[in-house]
């Protein structure tokens, strides 16, 4: 039983360098950082639903009746959330 244990521990100290070696290539591969996945497919509008308009600053889509507006040039333009408003460079 003993023995069992022992080979246990020592399997998942053997997983653990094998991951912290693949990490460390990956991060010296792509130059300390590693990159993630940006993409996130718009939401579909459900029936019934309101139209929706998109948040330049994140992408977010949001509903035309709850987002926050602000005028720029002459059109609205519609945000998710103020911090998405406060970045915004239009």
């Amino acid at each position: 039983m003993f023995s069992l244990i022992i080979r246990l521990i020592e399997f998942l100290v053997v997983l653990s360098a094998i991951r912290s070696a693949v990490n460390f290539v990956r991060r010296f591969w792509y130059g300390g950082q590693i990159p993630r996945p940006t993409f996130r497919p718009p939401p579909q509008p459900q029936a019934g639903s309101t139209t929706l308009q998109q948040d330049p600053v994140c992408g977010t889509y949001v509903s035309v009746e709850s987002s926050l507006k602000k005028v720029v040039k002459g059109q609205v333009v519609h945000f998710c959330s103020p911090e998405c408003r406060n970045r915004y460079n239009g």
